[in-house]
């Protein structure tokens, strides 16, 4: 769900910004890309990375693998990339993002819940420690 919120909100805002004359160019060098675009390109960069997180998790429960710790990995860095990509996106489009005749101000409420409804960023990072550490939950708390 993050990363679908994620998605609607980059094309959203590539199409709300290409009717201002703002388009993503990826022949154009770091330098001569205007502050939104190099934006936008730090937030495909990591809506990219939770994605592939996401399809890491996935393809170890299809390959019936434990996949606790990555499941935790993706559900953490999907909900606060969900997060960060919908509000930057917002922000992107000034006062088109915050209009309800448009769906961003909408995504940025769903993004936030979704973070909520995964469990707490601070939940999952624990799991990830137990993991990584080799802990049980009576060991970390």
């Amino acid at each position: 769900q993050a990363l679908g919120v994620a998605r609607a909100a980059l094309d959203l805002t590539c199409e709300l910004l290409a009717g201002k004359g703002v388009e993503l160019d990826y022949d154009k060098t770091y330098h001569q890309m205007s502050a939104v675009e190099n934006d936008l390109y730090d937030l495909e960069a990591d809506y990219e990375a939770a994605r592939l997180l996401v399809l890491k998790a996935a393809w170890m429960a299809d390959n019936k693998m434990p996949n606790s710790k990555e499941a935790s990995m993706c559900k953490a860095k999907a909900a606060r990339v969900g997060n960060h990509v919908t509000l930057r996106c917002v922000a992107l489009c000034q006062s088109l993002g915050y209009s309800e005749q448009h769906l961003l101000e909408k995504f940025a409420r769903d993004s936030k819940i979704i973070d909520i409804f995964e469990g707490t960023q601070q939940i999952q990072q624990l799991i990830v420690a137990r993991r990584v550490l080799e802990k049980s939950s009576s060991e970390l708390k």
